[in-house]
């Protein structure tokens, strides 16, 4: 308000004429002044953003820009009175008010000075306040005085409510005096408080992620924790960076039960085995759907045959940077995966990358650097005792070493020892990671920029290793009111890798005294003592493996409100993988005895193109009534995927030099040429009802269709129900049992479909053969069948969700139920059809079932110390139920009605007690070894598995820590051995033993599980039909493993305000620190005793830093 002070005066009648005309003149000057006044305050414009800064730093700024003064008294406003405010181009008045609002204050403009005091009611306030409605304002802001943008403040009963704005205000016209107000954020715990004219400013407080608060991602929609009726798991940023991990897949291995991950190598970038709830088919493929911002991702290899050997199956999530992410959503029952239809069939894994947050620029930067190396030994045999194995072969033999026994003739020398383990895989894979994020925003849009850089080498000799560089991008576009809405996201990556094409981890078996593999002018040594040197582990070196990745996922999702409660949507995504790969054979790694000639070098010139497009416009429907809620969705889906595959060898080049160059060979030949597309179109909806937020159901429907059938096969229908009772709302449960926070029980029941096989499977297959008097030929491969369908699923689901003295425990019981059908599978043929296989629906049943357990415990929570405790289970149990005409079937050796698919059957096998050889039982006494005689029938595989870990903080120090676990059926470590104990191979010394064959059967009468040291072929071949066929290849391979461990140390506030950085941490990460086990090899889950790399223990220092 502006306060104008006029002394008045007397006139004389005289002068009444010409005063009034001086009157007259005033009151236009005066009128032009007030007008001037009030342009230059209305005139000038404030542009500010400020997040939680202190109320008088705010008004200083306001002085700064418009010239007005602020006086106060200092009990007005406090020291740590925050604010948040973001304004662009507004006029001082309204930029004040932006400022107070919420706030119990008023104010006065005098001039060019501002008076503000405390807000007083006006009489006439107390009247409306006494006998009529209100208007209610005020701001929603968190323990930081951060404004909650978004937060709903609900009339309590009434289906009234409103969101608040960018700066966390909001307004309620009209609310009765004695109304309640309830205001609920995301993530914090929901408050109730009585209306009035001024809230001021309403804090709320952090939910400690409780059920009710949770927000969960569906996929198509988001649904809260609490109110979900189909299995969802989630895991967020804040476990995932705790992990000094390169791929998403590990930060979640034996944290959320039913999703078992077994990493295959560790090789960077290597794959890894994922099943969610066990194994549903025979045939069709058991790898789950990969969904990330609403784009499908691939899930199988993108490596080319050159590299299978070193990378098994390279995961394409080792192309993401986990930091990226901002959590992964696992949804494992029918009702959670049926809206993605047949895609879904063995589960869904949605991962959301980060976004940006409103408020000023934020920069958060990362950097860490530490090792990986091999956790855990093979104990081997010393020259020593390998000498002692190989003399006690030849007597039991009674034979004399040969001129080709290098190792015991003298040849070699026996007083040489190497320990092969330590020079081919002991060394140290250094890493280095880092990351910078720019985020910020306002009320209508967001951002937010990353980029990362990775680089891990290997624990092999030389200079091997993988890098990635990185760049993720958000863009978000719409106020929480506005109609139209859009939201942007691209992430792309660049990865090289340079390996060679063979795990060294299986040359560990070496003899201990064979020869240095480097002679003394450090090449790669041939000769030893005048006998040649065929086998030189470190030639292999050589062989290598350059591949150059590029990888870009892009998504738009758009949304416009057409009406309150109706919204039209679309995603828009598209992804690309191209891979180009070289692997070179070159001379220098041939020995000389072979006599190489130019011929004899070659290269492997690789690539592969992966895209795939998916457009989904969707129509959703929402309405809220007084004691219910209904959510109506529905949706196409168009997709389509590309995948080509090229290789070509090159050989005969003049020089090891010109190995990289194709043009420089002078034959060649094409390996591989194959191009496939996948088409998929879908139409799918879906139906939720939440009655008094205590009763749900969900019902979702779609209709498939699939380019991987032929006509009049592609389209099929699928659908699930789900619904959940809350009883722990009930008054005759609230009234009695007040300790239970949350009482659940929720099911679901659906059938869903599978077409998890390879394209064009209905097609016939021809392949060029060897040509016919110089005419190039074809054979047939596939034979076609136009008539196979879709392989189905149905899936039933059971769940109780317990909570207790507000949820500082929860519990959660699901049992599953899945019954597949019409499986799709490859049936071999007999040689005389001329094809191999052909691809058919069978008749047959797999019943895969099992149970969940979860829980947590928050043991302490108070102002200086935290501690919570979760633990995870799970069961799975899957059998063959039926399958008509298995007896006759190509299947007959691999399958047993009633029996687990992993079933594998064995020889009942022993060691002869006279001649120290393995004996088999002639079951049917034809004198033979047949399958016949196979009757002992062992499951291979895990019987349970999970995790326990726990978090403990004080003050500004955590730790967490994370226990992994399994009860396996496993390979024995005979299975990995190359040659029977005592035998020698000049042309691959790979004779080295371990320890645990020093129980071996050493002389007539004597009772062993393990055969005598022998140096004959006889001898061998029986140890290998022993190995392979016979019981005692099975073992114990259960674990116990402390997977991680986490250290952080966040600087004290009165630290880092001096270094003027909103936060700083220091971390201490370990990951795969020691495994627990009876099984003698280098990994256990792997059934990996010497032949290949196993995961590795990592440990990583780190700075965090916060801007």
């Amino acid at each position: 308000m502006y306060k104008l002070f006029n002394k008045p005066y007397g006139m004389p009648m005289r002068l009444y004429q010409k005063i009034l005309l001086i009157v007259r003149l005033t009151t236009v000057i005066l009128i032009a002044s007030l007008l001037h006044v009030s342009a230059a305050t209305f005139g000038q414009r404030i542009t500010m953003s400020q997040n939680s800064r202190p109320l008088k730093a705010v008004l200083r700024e306001l002085t700064k820009q418009s010239g007005y003064d602020f006086y106060y008294n200092g009990k007005t406003i406090s020291d740590n009175q925050k604010v948040t405010v973001i304004l662009s181009n507004v006029e001082f008045q309204n930029a004040l008010n932006s400022v107070l609002a919420g706030l119990n204050l008023s104010y006065e403009i005098e001039g060019k000075i501002v008076t503000i005091k405390p807000k007083k009611p006006s009489f006439l306030d107390r009247v409306v306040s006494a006998f009529a409605s209100i208007d209610v304002r005020g701001r929603v802001v968190d323990d930081k005085g951060n404004p909650l943008v978004g937060a709903t403040v609900a009339i309590k009963g009434k289906n009234r409510s409103v969101r608040a704005d960018q700066n966390g205000a909001f307004y309620l016209e009209n609310v009765d005096e004695n109304d309640k107000l309830v205001i609920s954020y995301i993530g914090y715990q929901t408050r109730e408080v009585d209306a009035a004219s001024d809230m001021g400013s309403l804090t709320m407080t952090v939910a400690d992620a409780k059920l009710e608060e949770v927000e969960i991602n569906a996929g198509y929609y988001r649904v809260k924790d609490r109110e979900r009726t189909g299995s969802i798991a989630k895991i967020t940023a804040k476990t995932i960076e705790k992990q000094p991990i390169n791929n998403v897949l590990m930060g979640l291995q034996n944290r959320i039960s039913g999703l078992d991950i077994i990493q295959q190598s560790g090789v960077p970038g290597a794959g890894f085995n994922i099943q969610i709830r066990g194994r549903n088919s025979i045939g069709s493929g058991t790898q789950p759907l990969y969904i990330i911002d609403g784009v499908q991702y691939p899930s199988t290899g993108i490596n080319t045959a050159n590299s299978s050997a070193i990378l098994q199956s390279s995961n394409p999530l080792s192309l993401i940077n986990p930091n990226d992410i901002e959590s992964v959503e696992v949804l494992k029952d029918a009702d959670a995966t049926a809206i993605y239809g047949s895609r879904g069939a063995n589960g869904i894994i949605l991962i959301t990358t980060k976004k940006g947050q409103s408020g000023e620029m934020a920069v958060n930067a990362y950097i860490s650097q530490g090792f990986s190396q091999v956790g855990r030994r093979t104990e081997l045999m010393d020259t020593k005792e390998y000498l002692a194995m190989r003399m006690e072969a030849f007597k039991n033999d009674n034979l004399n070493p040969s001129p080709t026994d290098y190792d015991v003739n003298g040849v070699w020398d026996k007083d040489r020892y190497t320990d092969w383990q330590k020079e081919l895989i002991g060394g140290n894979a250094n890493i280095t990671n880092s990351s910078v994020s720019l985020s910020g925003g306002n009320g209508t849009s967001k951002y937010l920029v990353s980029g990362n850089y990775y680089k891990e080498g290997t624990v092999f000799p030389g200079s091997f290793g993988f890098k990635r560089i990185g760049v993720h991008t958000n863009l978000d576009f719409g106020a929480i009111e506005s109609r139209f809405k859009a939201n942007f996201t691209a992430t792309y990556s660049n990865s090289i890798s340079n390996l060679m094409s063979t795990d060294l981890t299986s040359y560990i078996a070496l003899a201990p005294n064979s020869p240095d593999p480097y002679d003394e002018y450090g090449k790669l040594n041939w000769n030893y003592n005048g006998s040649p040197v065929v086998f030189n582990p470190m030639s292999f070196l050589l062989y290598t493996i350059d591949a150059n990745t590029d990888n870009l996922i892009t998504n738009a999702n758009l949304s416009y409100r057409l009406l309150k409660n109706l919204h039209i949507k679309a995603s828009i995504g598209y992804t690309t993988i191209k891979r180009e790969e070289i692997a070179k054979s070159p001379l220098e790694a041939l020995s000389p005895s072979y006599n190489p000639t130019p011929a004899d070098r070659s290269s492997q010139f690789g690539n592969t193109d992966n895209s795939s497009w998916l457009v989904e416009p969707q129509l959703s429907y929402e309405k809220t009534f007084k004691n219910s809620k209904l959510q109506a969705l529905v949706g196409l889906t168009f997709q389509q995927n590309s995948a080509d595959y090229r290789n070509i060898r090159a050989s005969n080049f003049n020089s090891d030099e010109l190995l990289g160059n194709i043009s420089s060979a002078s034959v060649f030949s094409i390996t591989q040429s194959d191009s496939f597309k996948y088409k998929y179109g879908a139409l799918f909806g879906r139906l939720n009802y939440n009655l008094h937020d205590k009763y749900f159901f969900n019902l979702t429907a779609r209709r498939d269709a699939s380019s991987r059938f032929g006509s009049g096969n592609q389209i099929a229908n699928f659908g699930a129900i789900g619904t959940a009772w809350i009883f722990s709302k009930e008054k005759f449960l609230q009234n009695s049992v007040s300790f239970i926070s949350l009482g659940k029980l929720r099911a679901s029941f659906g059938i869903t479909g599978n077409d998890q096989i390879s394209d064009y499977q209905y097609l016939q297959l021809y392949n060029s053969s060897t040509p016919y008097q110089g005419i190039p030929t074809l054979i047939t491969t596939r034979i076609s069948n136009p008539n196979y369908g879709w392989e189905t699923n149905k899936k039933l689901e059971m769940a109780l969700e317990l909570g207790f003295f507000k949820d500082k425990i929860t519990m959660q019981t699901a049992y599953f139920h899945n019954r597949s059908s019409n499986q799709l599978v490859g049936n071999p043929l007999p040689p005389s059809v001329g094809a191999t296989i052909i691809t058919a629906n069978l008749p047959a049943i797999v019943q895969n079932s099992g149970w969940e357990f979860d829980a947590s415990f928050q043991i302490v929570d108070n102002q200086n110390w935290q501690w919570t405790t979760n633990f995870n289970l799970s069961i799975p149990k899957n059998k063959l139920v039926k399958y008509p005409g298995l007896s006759t079937s190509g299947n007959s050796t691999l399958y047993i009605i009633g029996e687990p698919l992993g079933i594998k059957r064995y020889l009942n096998t022993s060691v002869d007690t006279q001649t120290g050889l393995y004996i088999f039982d002639d079951t049917d006494k034809n004198g033979l070894q047949n399958d016949a005689d196979k009757y002992l029938h062992k499951f291979i595989g895990q019987s349970l598995y999970g995790g326990l870990g726990s978090t403990i903080s004080y003050k500004n120090l955590s730790l967490d820590f994370m226990f992994s676990f399994s009860k396996m059926n496993g390979f024995s470590y005979l299975n990995n051995l190359n040659y029977a104990p005592g035998y020698f191979s000049s042309s691959i010394p790979l004779n080295n033993q371990p320890k645990e064959v020093l129980s071996r059967w050493q002389n007539p009468g004597e009772k062993s599980d393990l055969p005598k040291f022998s140096t004959t072929t006889s001898s061998y071949l029986n140890f290998l039909i022993g190995k392979a066929n016979g019981i005692q290849s099975l073992a114990d391979n259960s674990f116990a493993r402390l997977k991680n461990v986490s250290i952080s140390y966040s600087l004290p506030k009165t630290l880092i305000s001096k270094l003027k950085v909103d936060h700083v941490a220091l971390t201490l990460q370990g990951q795969n620190i020691f495994t627990l086990t009876k099984y003698p090899g280098l990994d256990p889950e792997n059934n990996q005793l010497i032949s290949r790399l196993p995961p590795l223990r990592t440990f990583l220092m780190g700075l965090k830093v916060a801007l």
